[in-house]
């Protein structure tokens, strides 16, 4: 087993896990239905996040940081254990795979016009499996030190955007209904429970007792990004012109310079997106193995890393061909796909395993 991991870090990979593809998916998404409300969804789906970090927590708590679907075979039975693990493996592998299919769709629409599809994929998945094969333990430390050139990146972003925003596209405030406000946040809402992957993680971690703090200071890093980052393109472009373009993050990039001696810096921080990526598809992919390895009760992982490999390419080539497929699973099937995965499944099994308790200790209680 690698060694034990930080909640720092733990906290930096749960970051890291979410915000890369939520940079470049969730605002067209959310300004479609809240257009100059569209920060209020981040924070409403901030106050959702919490309640389910502090679930996950519970579920770590309470079961000492074990291997979740070997302790989900303890509390009910390996049959469950295992469908629950099908289950599981199934929505990792189909994670990865959208993931990797998101970046492709954007260095081929952005950047690597003429190179073949399946070149990006194989080296983006061999990248991948070096970081898994390294360790956890590596994956994180490297991690948190990819996130400190967070504190270069972003004062230049912000300060060279300073004469491009128009406060005024903000106003004006709750202008939409309760209904679109629900709306607009399922999908921050459904990105937010991929904090899950700590009942993945939480054999590793130092501190398995505070896995529900390290979710929420995840969380809470990423929605004061996310809420000043979201802001700033309606300022800058207004909600029109960010529905209609897939990539509103990126094309506000591009306006980015300061003074005349530091221009076209979208290249600076698309190199640093891209590293980003890597590391966010190197984090499900180890917890896709992690899966495996718990569903098939096996302890090696290189034969396996393979097979998983193959899987996930001949997912991203031919399953998500299609960019519009994509784009509507983002945007309507993710939401109960993820919540019945990350949220309500785990939930049922804790809540199982509390009242399999409470039998249990009223029957050792009961005078025979």
């Amino acid at each position: 087993m690698d060694s034990k991991i930080s909640s720092w870090n733990a906290v930096l990979l749960i970051f890291n896990a979410i915000v890369p593809t939520a940079f470049i998916v969730l605002p067209t998404i959310i300004v479609t239905y809240l257009d100059q409300d569209s920060p209020w969804a981040v924070l409403f789906a901030y106050a959702t996040g919490i309640g389910m970090a502090v679930i996950i927590g519970l579920i770590i708590k309470h079961n000492e940081g074990a291997p979740f679907l070997e302790w989900v075979s303890k509390v009910s039975s390996p049959v469950v254990s295992t469908l629950l693990g099908l289950v599981l493996l199934q929505y990792y592998l189909d994670a990865s795979s959208s993931i990797l299919r998101e970046f492709v769709n954007f260095l081929k629409d952005n950047v690597l016009f003429q190179t073949p599809i399946l070149v990006i994929i194989v080296i983006s998945l061999l990248i991948a499996a070096y970081m898994v094969h390294q360790g956890i333990t590596t994956l994180s430390q490297v991690n948190s030190m990819i996130f400190m050139l967070y504190f270069i990146v972003l004062p230049i972003y912000w300060f060279g955007l300073k004469n491009y925003l128009d406060i005024h596209r903000l106003l004006p405030v709750f202008d939409h209904s309760y209904r679109e406000l629900l709306l607009g946040s399922m999908t921050p809402v459904t990105w937010y429970s991929e904090v899950a992957i700590l009942l993945f993680l939480a054999p590793y971690l130092k501190n398995p007792k505070h896995a529900g703090r390290i979710g929420h200071r995840a969380l809470l890093i990423i929605t004061v990004l996310m809420t000043m980052n979201l802001s700033e393109m309606i300022m800058i472009f207004g909600s029109n012109y960010i529905k209609a373009t897939s990539y509103p993050g990126f094309i506000s990039l591009s306006v980015v310079h300061i003074g005349n001696f530091l221009e076209n810096l979208d290249i600076l921080f698309i190199s640093y997106w891209m590293l980003s990526i890597y590391f966010k598809l190197g984090i499900f992919l180890f917890v896709t193995l992690e899966c495996f390895k718990q569903t098939f009760r096996v302890k090696e992982k290189e034969p396996y890393l393979i097979g998983i490999l193959m899987v996930i390419c001949a997912e991203c080539l031919y399953t998500w061909k299609d960019p519009s497929k994509l784009t509507a699973l983002n945007a309507e099937g993710r939401f109960p796909i993820m919540m019945l995965v990350n949220l309500i499944l785990p939930t049922l099994i804790y809540l199982y395993s509390l009242m399999a308790g409470k039998i249990k200790s009223r029957r050792k209680e009961t005078p025979s």
